[in-house]
């Protein structure tokens, strides 16, 4: 008799042994169906409100999808190519100045699907989202709710907090600046330091400004919001500002503080919140200048190495870098101070030599083997000596300025200022292929 049931259960079309997960949906598409008058149903799946803080813009984006796939599994819909195109329920909730009829045709014009699913009362716990379906029908003359429906969240709840914390700092500078047209955003800083976190902070608040640029509210009403992001270094200007700091304490834990200012006045300021940082990829420990740039270079041992040939270095003593190459590769190498300033070391204008390839195998010091004089040492410091190494060399745009800041046969290396070495710096490490090897030059 087991061995009947089980024939038949192998036996029965595919929709009559559907998963639990999507079964659960066959009486909210029955609902819909019903709504649109017909069986063969293609929906659009537009996701969550625009103004929810409980789950992050990427969780929110994997939950819609997670949606999307439970409906297809069931066989009974096809989803709209629009999904992505409107919000209905932000238009019709979420915008001003708007009648209600211009508002239905911009949802009409938008939309050519049967009904519109989104994604309501959505809680998190733990891993998971609980949530309902709400479709509305073209016509807005109908609409189906689901009974609660629970989907695992693959993204980290600490960014999920992240973000809930940068859309609502970002909703109370909108609330507080409606007419804002520009804002300037200035990077985090670090306090007692440089960390990447800083980075990837002003990178989220960035995208949360972005979203907010974008939402349905200031698009209909031609509300246009630029957003700007200051470059590092330089002076952060501009009538409104959004300016933000990263800390951690002495049980590394880690904060932030993130406020708006129009014109010299202090809008919408968070307070100092407490963060998680994990799924940034940043590292949130505070350092100097110096040990920031070696830490986060991009080294490769088995292409490039460099090394003091003294640790430290004594007044009078010959200074010399070893220069190691383990595959051919076109050198750019500087001296950093803590300062953040630097000057170019090779390659040296007019000097072919020092800007030949190094080969792989070969080894050369500097300043001795690129036919420069010797460096003597006198009056104690510390500088960061780091070599960038790229097979073909820079793009010719970044070969240029790097060249334009080099020494020449009869000129000095022209003294590179912050924001030329933060940008510097970006850019090359933003070219592939890129290596680094860097070496501390220390003189006691």
């Amino acid at each position: 008799m087991k061995r009947l049931i089980l024939a038949a259960l192998l036996l029965l079309p595919a929709a009559a042994r559907a998963d639990p997960t999507t079964a659960t949906l066959a009486p909210f598409l029955d609902a819909v169906a019903a709504c649109a008058g017909r069986p063969d149903l293609t929906l659009a799946v537009i996701g969550v409100e625009p103004g929810q803080t409980a789950l992050s813009r990427e969780q929110a984006e994997e939950v819609r999808l997670a949606v999307e796939s439970r409906l297809q599994a069931t066989g009974r819909v096809r989803l709209a190519a629009s999904a992505d195109v409107v919000r209905i329920k932000a238009l019709r909730e979420g915008t001003t100045g708007l009648s209600g009829a211009e508002a239905e045709a911009q949802i009409r014009a938008a939309f050519s699907g049967d009904a519109s699913v989104f994604l309501v009362e959505p809680r998190r716990a733990g891993e998971t989202a609980a949530l309902r379906l709400q479709a509305i029908t073209r016509t807005a003359a109908c609409k189906a709710t689901s009974e609660p429906l629970t989907v695992p969240i693959r993204v980290g709840a600490a960014v999920a907090d992240l973000d809930a914390v940068m859309e609502g700092a970002v909703k109370a500078f909108a609330a507080a600046a409606p007419n804002a047209k520009a804002v300037e955003v200035c990077p985090f800083v670090a306090e007692g330091g440089h960390s990447t976190c800083a980075g990837a902070l002003t990178d989220r608040l960035l995208i949360a400004l972005d979203a907010e640029a974008r939402s349905a509210n200031r698009i209909l009403k031609g509300a246009r919001l630029d957003v700007r992001r200051s470059p590092p270094g330089t002076a952060c200007t501009g009538p409104v500002t959004a300016r933000g700091r990263f800390l951690t304490d002495q049980y590394r834990q880690s904060w932030m503080e993130l406020e708006f200012q129009r014109d010299g006045a202090v809008l919408a300021p968070t307070g100092r919140r407490r963060i998680g940082v994990e799924g940034l990829g940043c590292d949130p420990t505070p350092r100097p200048f110096l040990d920031h740039l070696a830490a986060t270079a991009r080294t490769d041992a088995g292409r490039l190495t460099v090394a003091a040939t003294a640790t430290p270095f004594s007044a009078g003593q010959r200074l010399e870098m070893r220069i190691e190459a383990r595959a051919q590769q076109t050198l750019y190498c500087w001296v950093v101070a803590p300062d953040e300033t630097a000057f170019v070391a090779l390659p040296v204008r007019g000097n072919p030599a020092s800007a030949a390839p190094l080969k792989a195998g070969e080894a050369k010091r500097y300043p001795r083997s690129y036919g420069l004089d010797e460096i003597v040492a006198g009056e104690p410091f510390e500088n960061l000596f780091a070599c960038f190494g790229i097979e073909g060399g820079l793009p010719p745009e970044l070969a240029e300025r790097w060249l334009a800041a080099a020494p020449g046969a009869e000129a000095d290396a022209r003294l590179l200022q912050p924001p030329d070495v933060l940008d510097l710096l970006g850019k090359i490490r933003a070219t592939p292929g890129v290596t680094e090897a860097t070496a501390r030059i220390s003189v006691r």
